[in-house]
């Protein structure tokens, strides 16, 4: 439902950690965005952020997503919890923008999506990385050589080794690696069509709910008959990094995360390509409210977000069954 923009958009963050500095430093910097109030567990990195772009805050957050004085909420705390209170702010009225994933299992992913659809209400789901420059610039590319024939994607986080003391590394508050997989590999996923096969895998060490390290590696088959790989590696060191190779029908696209440029390599011999700079954490600000203003599409609809959420069921069904076929 269009909304008219008279004022700017008022807005709640729940959270006080990265993501949730992330959102408020690019919100202050708008004029169709206002922050009201910071709901937090921890009190000193919520009164920090609260005293930093001078609002209130507490550690009530179902009563912040309940304020009249609130229009939509930003959800920016561990998986675990993006449910229940997105939820909560659905059904306080409140348009919602949660980060990624929009929930953990697909019921809560249906449910949410069943409260936006009778309140007329927005619903935006964090999924930044296929807006970012990079992978833009390798999709325009990828299309420009005739499309994908294999992708494949690794993320390894060097030196990352805090193991069970951060909530990336307990199921309990994230959720399986494989949760991570898609949701860091999901630049491989966007805009390709329907999946028809998922295999899968994953080791932790230890098992268990926490782990010091885990492998997940996700293996995709379009309706187009192209393949995906994703790997995701956490809690090991080395000089390893994050990048991807897609071979295409017309040549071969590489793109490495701590480049400034990718490598296009065709029937005309080799050249790289600078990527442009860009902001997607505010691209995805805008289109949030101009779909709350406007009506205007999302680039990453509630229900492509839902669909993430099916592929990570997916991908867990495969993983304890060996493969999973299905139309996602």
């Amino acid at each position: 439902m269009a909304e008219p923009a008279s004022v700017p958009l008022r807005v709640a963050i729940v959270g006080s950690g990265g993501m949730a500095v992330a959102r408020a430093e690019r919100i202050a910097a708008r004029s169709d965005m206002q922050l009201v109030t910071i709901a937090g567990r921890n009190p000193d990195t919520r009164a920090a952020l609260a005293t930093r772009f001078g609002v209130e805050h507490t550690h009530d957050w179902k009563s912040t997503v309940a304020r009249s004085d609130v229009d939509a909420v930003i959800v920016a705390t561990h998986p675990d919890t993006h449910a229940p209170m997105g939820a909560a702010a659905l059904a306080a009225g409140k348009h919602l923008f949660s980060e990624s994933p929009l929930a953990l299992t697909t019921l809560d992913a249906v449910r949410l999506l069943r409260l936006a659809d009778q309140r007329g209400l927005v619903i935006r789901v964090g999924h930044t990385s296929p807006l970012r420059p990079g992978p833009r610039l390798v999709r325009e590319q990828v299309a420009a050589l005739g499309g994908a024939l294999h992708d494949d994607l690794v993320m390894h986080f060097p030196f990352d080794l805090r193991a069970g003391r951060d909530a990336g590394f307990d199921q309990r508050i994230s959720g399986h690696p494989l949760v991570y997989a898609i949701l860091l590999g999901y630049p491989a996923i966007y805009a390709r069509g329907p999946i028809t096969h998922i295999a899968a895998a994953a080791t932790m060490e230890p098992a268990g709910h926490a782990f010091d390290r885990a492998v997940a590696v996700v293996n995709l088959r379009f309706r187009d008959g192209g393949l995906a790989t994703i790997t995701y590696r956490r809690g090991f060191d080395g000089d390893s990094e994050s990048g991807r190779t897609v071979i295409c029908r017309q040549g071969v696209v590489d793109f490495s995360e701590a480049a400034d440029h990718i490598g296009i390599t065709d029937a005309d011999g080799g050249r790289m390509l600078l990527i442009p700079d860009g902001d997607p954490w505010n691209d995805e600000l805008s289109e949030f409210v101009a779909a709350i203003r406007e009506g205007r599409p999302m680039s990453v609809s509630a229900h492509e977000a839902a669909r993430v959420v099916d592929i990570i069921d997916a991908a867990r069904r495969a993983a304890d069954a060996g493969s999973a076929f299905a139309e996602i």
